[in-house]
């Protein structure tokens, strides 16, 4: 995925003036590099690379400047401030080092166009308040792997729940291959929240029908421990699935324990590995 490529070296770019602009005491200019790289991890964690990418295919050469027309409608947000500084950023850049640029400014067209703004906004705004996304929910493994078959081009790559379980999931468009596995995006703030105690004031209930009503009116911000029928419950909040899933806090860490063990035993094997050179 070119576009995939092209923002990773894009975010290399932001990281490096948004520390610059740090150092010299310039914090507007500090945070309006901020707001690009969430807005391209926006771009990354809702599925639109692919998206994205197209958008660039039908961009003429001649129109690497060309500003959206539609940026300048949202008078109060950091999307006209943003493309301004990229465009003087541009001016006093040489001609070799400017592709990021074009590129981060094609991805404020894009996202005007495609009428996020202030989807992105909220996102840039609150995205330390929101769990990582994931963008679908499905009730069990055979429903999604029937949506991961039956789109032609389905968002990726992107989270998605199966039950109460984050997978990642991922399509690659030049040989049409896709696939799921389990990721495990909360585990660590589980961990780190346990490690200090769960509260010992929390919400209990009989059923986990009664957990998702109360959690409909007391959104988690974005998690919250809950008790049901006697057992800790870890409730994570997804906005834009309008749900909340559940995850038992002992099984969840359990499984994690088991994750961290695998990855170490794999990462021991890769180290003692011969090199292709070593072998006979």
């Amino acid at each position: 995925m070119k576009t995939y490529e092209a923002l990773a070296e894009a975010a290399i770019l932001i990281a490096a003036r948004q520390r610059t602009a740090g150092v010299k005491g310039r914090p507007e200019e500090e945070k309006l590099w901020f707001y690009l790289c969430i807005l391209s991890y926006f771009v990354h964690a809702t599925g639109q690379v692919y998206r994205f990418e197209d958008a660039l295919a039908g961009t003429e050469p001649t129109e690497q400047r060309h500003v959206s027309a539609r940026l300048s409608e949202h008078k109060n947000t950091l999307a006209q401030p943003a493309v301004e500084l990229l465009l003087q950023t541009l001016n006093e850049t040489p001609e070799p080092e400017q592709k990021p640029m074009f590129l981060l400014i094609a991805l404020l067209n894009f996202i005007a166009e495609t009428g996020q703004i202030e989807e992105a906004e909220d996102f840039f705004s609150h995205h330390l308040d929101l769990a990582p996304v994931a963008i679908a929910h499905f009730t069990c493994h055979e429903e999604a792997e029937a949506w991961l078959k039956g789109s032609a081009e389905p968002p990726s790559p992107a989270r998605i729940l199966i039950g109460d379980e984050y997978y990642q999931f991922w399509y690659d468009r030049e040989d049409n291959t896709r696939g799921m596995y389990r990721d495990y995006p909360i585990e660590p703030a589980l961990e780190a929240l346990t490690a200090r105690g769960i509260p010992q004031q929390r919400p209990s209930f009989a059923t986990r029908a009664e957990a998702e009503a109360w959690l409909m009116s007391h959104p988690a911000n974005p998690y919250s421990f809950v008790a049901i029928a006697g057992e800790h419950y870890f409730a994570v909040h997804h906005p834009r699935l309008r749900r909340h899933s559940l995850h038992h806090v002992a099984s969840a860490l359990s499984a994690w324990e088991e994750r961290k063990k695998a990855v170490e035993r794999e990462a021991a094997l890769e180290a003692t590995a011969p090199s292709d050179g070593s072998r006979e």
